[in-house]
């Protein structure tokens, strides 16, 4: 469990440079609605992602329910590890997506986009901010955007078998890429270029690539120890 928070929290701090491109948009809206105040300045970003990481943990508890129903109808331990063995190649996908060496991770995205297409009216009513307040429930909508980042981190929650296993790993995503979305908008000019740069890129993947071949290898080893 503590290896799957970790991965998790690492998921979400190199994956940065894909956040910032995802949800560039919407907080470059915020930053602006910001900027009426300074206490603004600090609240609507701060709330747009506590409900972003509401959403991811809500999700991470949704998936992990799901699981969870499954064992209890009969669905063993070595579902589990298989889905260990999934999660560890969706993680090496999204750092070779990352490293900008290979797409196919977005092709989960257009799973997404099903819901994504009624949830973003709703979000949208959000904007312009009227208050900072309003920043959380428009995060907490905009956590739903279809995102490889955040599915390959659900995949690893959905291996744990538990609704609240599975929402702390969520969680930990979500703290993972808070410090970079909320001082997006105050970021140097010289640290955007480096979270852009294709070298940090390379490196930032190859990491997950890692984490993802670790997660392989565990659950190989384990799989072998039960049986299959």
């Amino acid at each position: 469990m503590i290896t799957s928070l970790i991965a998790a929290f690492m998921i979400g701090i190199l994956g940065a440079g894909h956040c910032i491109a995802m949800c560039g948009g919407i907080s470059g809206a915020i930053a602006h609605a910001s900027k009426q105040t300074t206490d603004a300045n600090t609240l609507a970003p701060l709330f747009y992602n506590l409900g972003r990481i509401s959403s991811y943990t809500l999700i991470g508890a949704i998936v992990g329910f799901t699981a969870q129903i499954g064992l209890n109808f009969g669905a063993g331990y070595d579902l589990l590890l298989i889905l260990r063995f999934v999660s560890g190649i969706t993680l090496i996908l999204i750092g070779l997506y990352i490293a900008q060496l290979n797409s196919a991770i977005l092709q989960l995205e257009k799973v997404g986009r099903l819901v994504w297409r009624y949830i973003q009216p709703l979000a949208r009513r959000f904007l312009p901010l009227k208050t900072p307040y309003h920043a959380f429930p428009l995060g907490f909508l905009w956590g739903w955007l279809p995102c490889g980042l955040v599915y390959s981190a659900l995949t690893l929650a959905l291996s744990s078998g538990s609704a609240l296993n599975s929402a702390l790993i969520m969680f930990a995503f979500g703290l993972g890429t808070f410090p970079i979305m909320f001082l997006v908008g105050r970021l140097s000019s010289e640290f955007n270029k480096l979270i852009q740069n294709s070298q940090f890129k390379k490196f930032s993947g190859l990491l997950l690539v890692l984490f993802g071949l670790h997660v392989i290898y565990i659950a190989l080893v384990q799989l072998s120890a039960s049986g299959i």
